[in-house]
């Protein structure tokens, strides 16, 4: 085929053509002529905004995150973004961007850029944690869309009709948190949504939100109640408290200037002097009076010197949080509005812990040993307020690594709040063991040092602790952290790249992939996209494993000729990536004499071009079909010799999680055999079905001497995209990633020891895998093996 009829194509659709094709186990099925038509509405969408960067969510096939000049006429107001998604509705498999999507909230920044936050509803019914957020610069044109749209729940069979009342859902929600004995409730409300379960089915149910303090414990929960059953599908405890705190001093007796109210007689604990204040904001301490009822009394003193060191480090702190939003970030106040932020101390007695409830802050005294009063740490206070911060701007879901995220935040806004010299970047350290310097909650520089992740490597897959949120926090503090010590980086800047990502970037159910999307794209919009922070910001995610390019390739480095990966074996297929746009991948083989010589290039993700080349460098063959059709090459050798093979993709085309199969079959006549492969059976089995959020011991075969080693699954079943099986060589490097279904197949590594593990998250299961034979490659026999006739293993596809 000439190249002129190739489809031109950006770099990102090769992906697309993978990720589409993935899908949600529990969702409706849709045929192949619907999902074909869909893919190419959105490549034609695509086409038409040219987008500089796509980031997929697999499960739904739809973007999350689209960057770029993607618009040519200007973008004013929100009638217009909604016409901008009606005109692209088909990249997000969206009917009618009018009908689906209701404006949330707007703003323009100080840079002059729009942000229009959209929330998805079906049949009139927001669907819970679904939104979408356009951007355009300061000259009119959208330069991003993101958030989370799910086409699937038009295609479930949830209905819209309720059969509870509101107030017999939220009965039923006090009965299964355990409070149906309370009578006062700061917060006991119902909505509608449509909310996707963990089995992936859509519910119609009440989110009921329970806000009380006259339990034994202080409850803040979010209930999700069908509405058509009654039952509770799912609950999340909404209770941002303080965490494993770490070393401190305690209330130290340092002298504070507080800002007071004056009354006839005496002073409140009330700061009236902020700018908060011209709309009747206020920042006021309370007292419990070691009770459970809050806010309590309002602090008060004859002489204005006050002597209750908890209230004292209370005011003074929120104060200092105060300050910074507003002069770091032009922010008034947790809600932006300007509103009062109330604080209360001495709750309970002795009580180990500080928490923000949905509408203030209150704190404990502690046990006095272990814990001292919780106000006294000024980086605590700043992480509970801006779970208020939090919850009036992206509102992350308090679960999983939304909700990881959600306390990640937390920690690095309080850290800067804090802005201590001695950069050891712990969270808590003021308040936990006393006596122990330096003792902490978590550590931000070293996360592991509190048993917490630093890497993608290390996340914890759980269903405690609402999906593990202060333990995988750890991951994204590290980020942070690698970004805020990176040369040239301030803390200023650095914290202005993290507040501007989560107040219009960041959605309820994002993702540590939307974090990384979001941190970047806001450090471009500050600092522009060839700028030191956006390179730095790359880099910290990167290194902590989030979107970083994860080659799972044995033969790099192979970019160029002289480093071309071989010399390969004649029948053996060889899977390998192209990882970035700009990959390329050699191979080279020996002939031992003249003839035929075939090459194939097969399962390939994008549209991959194949080249074959002589001794001196000489292109002598090609194969230039289009999109995602095979490449071969027949070719007439005259002459034994060294001959090399490119892979490239056209117009940049790569994937990160697709390995293309390339063979090589060539005469060898002349030439002394290198080996040849010997077949053992050997049975290994995950359980059928696996389990969510777990990792399974490695199935692994060794065959000391072997070149080579493989594995033939016979049967392969995973949640596509989520549930993964690496494949491992002997020095542990990640060789290949599978998901999905997949016929059977060989994985095989360089080296004498492969082994398999399969990862999963915390929702959907599937059959999992079965290895029934294994292979080695060997000049000779190992151990009394026996050759067969058995064609070469294929790595699968």
């Amino acid at each position: 085929m000439s190249r002129i009829n190739k489809v031109t194509a950006f770099a990102v659709l090769s992906t697309m053509v993978l990720t589409l094709a993935a899908g949600n186990a529990s969702a409706t099925p849709v045929s192949k002529d619907n999902a074909i038509d869909k893919k190419a509405k959105q490549v034609q969408a695509l086409s038409k905004i040219a987008p500089e960067q796509v980031t997929w969510n697999e499960k739904k096939g739809v973007p999350t995150f689209v960057a770029g000049k993607l618009s040519d006429q200007k973008l004013s107001n929100a009638n217009d973004a909604v016409a901008f998604l009606e005109e692209n509705k088909s990249l997000f498999d969206m009917d009618s961007a009018a009908g689906e999507l209701s404006l949330l909230t707007s703003s323009q920044d100080e840079l002059g850029t729009k942000m229009f936050k959209f929330q998805q509803s079906f049949q009139g019914i927001p669907v819970f944690g679904n939104e979408l957020i356009v951007h355009a610069d300061k000259n009119g044109v959208v330069s991003s869309i993101n958030g989370y749209y799910d086409p699937e729940v038009k295609r479930s069979d949830v209905k819209a009709k309720e059969k509870l009342s509101v107030d017999e859902a939220i009965s039923a929600a006090k009965a299964d948190t355990g409070l149906s004995g309370i009578q006062q409730f700061s917060i006991a409300k119902g909505d509608k949504y449509f909310y996707q379960a963990k089995n992936g089915k859509y519910h119609l149910v009440y989110l009921v939100t329970l806000s009380t303090t006259e339990g034994a414990e202080p409850a803040y929960w979010d209930v999700f109640v069908d509405a058509q059953t009654g039952k509770v599908v799912d609950k999340l405890n909404k209770s941002a408290h303080a965490h494993a705190v770490g070393t401190g001093k305690g209330v130290n007796g340092a002298t504070r200037s507080l800002n007071t109210d004056s009354y006839s007689g005496g002073y409140y604990m009330r700061d009236v002097s902020k700018p908060m204040y011209s709309t009747g904001g206020k920042i006021e301490t309370y007292t419990a009076n070691y009770g459970s009822s809050y806010p309590g009394t309002l602090m008060t003193d004859a002489d204005n010197n006050w002597t209750d060191p908890a209230a004292v480090d209370a005011h003074y702190h929120s104060g200092v949080v105060y300050d910074y939003y507003y002069n770091k970030h032009n922010r008034n106040s947790y809600d932006g509005v300007g509103g009062t932020m109330k604080s209360t101390v001495h709750y309970g007695q002795n009580y180990v812990n500080a928490f923000w409830d949905g509408t203030q802050m209150v704190y404990g005294d502690g046990d006095g040993s272990e814990f001292v009063a919780f106000s006294a740490a000024l980086d605590v206070v700043g992480h509970e307020i801006t779970h208020g911060v939090t919850e009036r701007t992206a509102n992350l879901v308090y679960s999983y690594q939304s909700g990881a995220l959600n306390e990640s935040w937390s920690d690095v806004l309080g850290n800067l709040i804090e802005n201590k010299s001695d950069n050891l970047w712990l969270v808590g350290e003021d308040i936990y063991t006393p006596g122990i310097a330096n003792d902490a909650l978590r550590s931000m520089s070293n996360p592991s040092q509190y048993g917490d992740p630093s890497h993608m490597d290390q996340y914890v897959n759980t269903s405690s602790d609402n999906g593990g949120v202060h333990t995988n926090s750890g991951i994204p503090n590290k980020a942070f952290y690698n970004f805020v010590t990176t040369s040239g980086i301030t803390r200023d800047n650095a914290g202005k790249v993290w507040y501007r990502a989560l107040t219009q970037y960041l959605t309820s159910n994002s993702q540590f992939i939307d974090a990384k999307n979001a941190t970047v794209q806001a450090a471009t919009d500050l600092f522009g996209a060839s700028s030191a922070e956006v390179t730095a910001v790359n880099n910290a995610w990167n290194s902590v494993g989030v979107g970083a390019p994860n080659t799972g390739d044995a033969y790099e480095p192979n970019d160029s000729r002289t480093a071309a990966y071989g010399p390969i074996t004649s029948g053996t297929v060889y899977n390998g990536k192209l990882t970035t746009t700009a990959d390329q991948d050699w191979f080279k083989f020996n002939t031992g004499a003249t003839g035929t010589i075939a090459v194939t290039l097969t399962n390939l993700p994008g549209d991959y071009d194949l080249y074959l080349y002589n001794s001196a460098g000489t292109e002598v063959a090609k194969s230039w079909n289009s999109g995602t059709s095979n490449e071969s090459i027949s070719y007439n050798s005259t002459a034994s010799g060294t001959y090399y093979v490119k892979v490239v993709g056209y117009n940049g085309a790569m994937s990160n999680s697709v390995a293309y199969a390339l063979k090589a079959t060539y005469p060898t006549s002349g030439t002394p055999t290198t080996g040849q492969w010997y077949y053992e059976t050997l049975a290994f089995n995950t359980p059928h079905p696996y389990s969510n959020s777990t990792t399974y011991a490695a199935h692994s075969y060794t065959k000391t001497g072997a070149q080579q080693v493989a594995l033939h699954f016979s049967r392969f079943e995973t949640e596509s995209g989520y549930d993964k099986v690496t494949i491992k060589d002997k020095n542990g490097n990640v060789i290949f990633t599978y998901s999905g279904t997949k016929a059977a197949f060989w994985a095989i590594v360089d080296g004498d020891k492969i082994s398999s593990t399969l990862t999963t998250d915390y929702s959907v299961t599937g059959w999992g895998y079965s290895v029934d034979q294994v292979a080695y490659f060997s000049t000779a026999p190992l151990f009394g093996a026996s050759a067969t006739t058995t064609v070469d293993p294929i790595i699968g596809n």
